[in-house]
């Protein structure tokens, strides 16, 4: 009879190799890109940062302003360092470049700090 070895015993999700995922706040992304952000920008305000366990940076709980229905959408960005509550930050292909502000690669000039590049 030979050892049940680590991988073995991690594939049967008993209790202490299970991810431990209650805490969790939100998943960190980006709006999903639609024509405000494509031809112009759109607006938000930093309401909260939020820590998220098992993550190294806090989050921030930003509100937008739908531009199609009367109501506001709660995104979670990564919260870069400079950020603070009450903060407007940018969104979109026009923002201005300042601590916050998500816009495309293409617009970023050369040897800007960045954090946060996702693919799509």
């Amino acid at each position: 009879m030979g050892r049940v070895i680590r991988g073995q015993r991690k594939g049967r999700a008993s209790g202490i190799f299970k991810a431990h995922n209650v805490h969790k706040v939100a998943p960190a992304k980006f709006r999903p890109i639609d024509y405000a952000e494509k031809k112009g920008y759109i607006r938000g305000v930093v309401r909260a940062l939020v820590h998220d366990p098992g993550r190294a940076a806090p989050l921030a709980r930003t509100a937008f302003r739908d531009p199609y229905k009367f109501k506001t959408n709660n995104e979670h960005f990564v919260a870069v360092e400079g950020m603070y509550t009450g903060q407007y930050i940018y969104c979109g292909e026009k923002a201005g470049l300042s601590i916050g502000n998500v816009l495309p690669v293409k617009n970023i000039p050369e040897g800007t700090l960045i954090s946060n590049v996702e693919e799509r």
